[in-house]
């Protein structure tokens, strides 16, 4: 553990902005995320700083297609449930560790950046020092969901490890006044608004991305909902079972989503 401590004291000299990464890759989920974990308040997660040479503030954003995203703009709010190992690498809930949720929580993004304070994770056992990470727009159903782990630059356990592979989920650390460790990582998503080709009465939209004239087949009668990224309903309309033609070229260019019955389809304006 001391061996790790130095090494993370000497590998930052500046404070680097985030690397904004054009896609988060994934990661295996365990230790587990318990349900149940409390919302962060004051944006710290509990039970707080309990070694100050250990603090580590983390400010988080999110992008899509490598530019950072304004949260408010979008249909919710973008939720992370985020655990990790205390100072000694225990983790609460696992093992029979104390159920007190200690180190998990769920934080709220919101606006441009949302800044965490929280203790550098120890090692779990013989692993670099990484937080886990769940993310998801919260009242979204169409959102893609990100689970993931991120490690932290110049780790001395990272080329033993999986994570050696990962340079995008290394979090770029610097010392605060010798007292503590600040960072930032921007979430990159794939794309915010998923594809579901599996269910509901939609069985075809094309062409996408289109001009205007769209047309859509639909294997059920229904009715189906146009928003764009705000939320805002911009055409709502009862469908008959088979192909019908849409004609939205009254709205703006941009990226649109298609509901109908609880299924959502992107598509794009161009």
């Amino acid at each position: 553990m001391k061996v790790f401590k130095v090494f993370i004291l000497a590998m930052a000299v500046q404070f680097a902005q985030a690397q904004v990464n054009c896609v988060t890759t994934g990661d295996q989920l365990g230790p587990y995320f318990k349900w149940g974990a409390p919302y962060i308040s004051n944006d710290t997660l509990a039970p707080g700083i309990l070694d100050t040479t250990r603090s580590l503030e983390l400010t988080f954003y999110v992008s899509y297609d490598c530019d950072t995203v304004d949260l408010d703009t979008l249909p919710s709010t973008y939720t992370l449930q985020i655990w990790h190992a205390n100072d000694t690498g225990a983790y609460s809930n696992v093992d029979g560790n104390p159920n007190n949720y200690d180190y998990r929580g769920e934080l709220e993004l919101t606006g441009y950046s949302t800044t965490l304070h929280t203790t550098l994770p120890g090692i779990y056992p013989n692993r670099p020092s990484h937080i886990h990470i769940k993310g998801y727009l919260t009242d979204a159903h169409f959102t893609d969901t990100i689970i993931t782990q991120l490690y932290f630059e110049g780790d001395s356990l990272i080329p033993f490890d999986g994570a050696m592979n990962m340079p995008e989920r290394w979090i770029r650390l610097d010392t605060v006044k010798e007292n503590g460790y600040k960072g930032e990582f921007a979430f990159g998503l794939s794309y915010i608004v998923g594809v579901e080709e599996a269910a509901g009465p939609v069985k075809r939209l094309y062409p996408n991305p289109s001009t205007g004239l769209i047309n859509i087949e639909m294997q059920d009668k229904g009715v189906i909902t146009l928003t764009n990224l705000t939320g805002q309903i911009v055409h709502h309309q009862w469908l008959e079972q088979g192909e019908s033609r849409l004609d939205l070229r009254q709205l703006p260019k941009g990226v649109y989503v298609l509901r109908s019955e609880g299924v959502a389809r992107r598509f794009v304006l161009k």
